[in-house]
């Protein structure tokens, strides 16, 4: 499994963690070890101990794994974690309570992740048959251009830089999901946008505005 893959699983259980946090912070009921091995299906492991504090582990026969533990020190914090296929949620601020709706959720939370995970293996094939696609056609493209050029590669896109005059560039973003409907407009948006540039007698550089900029808007009436 790749580093992104972990990182967005990771997300995932975080995701759904809060979910549960946000549905159970009111709820403190008292920790009762044995209710939650007789009727959870849950074994519990022997308390462990580190140098943050220690806790409980309690693992499920399907081998989902929920952590209660607490950090020692000036401030006592309970955190919470589950486990599933070696993808580890974060520390969560936690009551016993919430141990107890993470463990009856588990077993749903873990379907919804391999479904996920498998969406995303899915996507990833996708993606490089796209990436190896657009690659080919961009090198088809670019080769009748007279332009100096690079590409950078990303998971979603293929970023096109031209060389311009006074040390500019433009950076054209190919994106794997619509790279066929964008390569039969590029080299026409490629030579705007050089004329423009190129022929501009001052310095002027062209990005993508941000979604939050506060933009100064002036209504004009006509008389």
């Amino acid at each position: 499994m790749n580093p992104q893959t972990q990182q967005k699983l990771r997300i995932f259980l975080n995701d759904k963690l809060n979910k549960i946090y946000n549905e159970t912070r009111d709820d403190k009921p008292k920790l009762d070890l044995s209710y939650i091995k007789t009727q959870k299906g849950y074994e519990k492991s022997v308390i462990f101990d580190a140098f943050w504090g220690g806790g409980y582990e309690f693992t499920n026969n399907n081998g989902y794994q929920c952590y209660f533990y607490f950090k020692g020190g000036k401030r006592k914090q309970q955190l919470i974690s589950i486990t599933i296929d070696n993808i580890s949620s974060s520390g969560w601020y936690a009551t016993v309570g919430m141990l107890y709706r993470c463990m009856d959720e588990i077993a749903v939370i873990a379907e919804e992740m391999w479904k996920y995970k498998d969406d995303l293996e899915k996507q990833k094939k996708i993606n490089e048959i796209a990436r190896n696609s657009a690659n080919t056609w961009l090198k088809s493209v670019m080769q009748n251009q007279q332009y100096s050029y690079y590409t950078t590669e990303s998971e979603h896109k293929i970023t096109l830089s031209i060389k311009l005059k006074n040390g500019m560039q433009l950076d054209i973003p190919i994106y794997y999901n619509r790279f066929q409907k964008i390569m039969l407009e590029l080299p026409e948006t490629i030579q705007q946008f050089v004329n423009t540039v190129n022929n501009c007698k001052i310095k002027v550089s062209v990005r993508n505005s941000k979604p939050k900029q506060q933009w100064i808007t002036k209504i004009i009436h006509n008389s």
